[in-house]
C-alpha cells in the first residue's frame, strides 16, 4: 500500500492511498482535478517522486506539512 497526503489552506490534510503508485497517482489525481486544477499530471508524478521542488514546497509555506514524496503505509 502506498500513501501520500495534501496539506493547502483551502482544504483540511487529506491522505491517499493505493495499492501502488498508478493507483496512487490516480486517487491523487482526482483530488487535484477539482482542488488543484494547476497541477499537471507530471507535476503530481513528480510530487509522488519527490523532485526537489516539491520537497522544499512540503516543507515550507502554505503547503508544509504536506508529503514530500509518496511513501509505504
Amino acid at each position: 500500500m502506498r500513501g501520500f497526503h495534501c496539506v493547502d489552506p483551502s482544504h483540511e490534510r487529506i491522505e491517499f492511498t493505493g495499492a501502488d503508485d498508478e493507483e496512487l497517482f490516480q486517487n491523487i489525481k482526482a483530488h487535484t482535478t477539482e482542488a488543484h486544477p494547476q497541477l499537471t499530471d507530471s507535476q503530481v508524478r513528480e510530487m509522488m517522486a519527490g523532485e526537489a521542488w516539491w520537497k522544499e514546497m512540503a516543507t515550507s509555506g502554505n503547503n508544509a506539512g504536506s508529503s514530500p514524496s509518496a511513501y509505504d503505509k
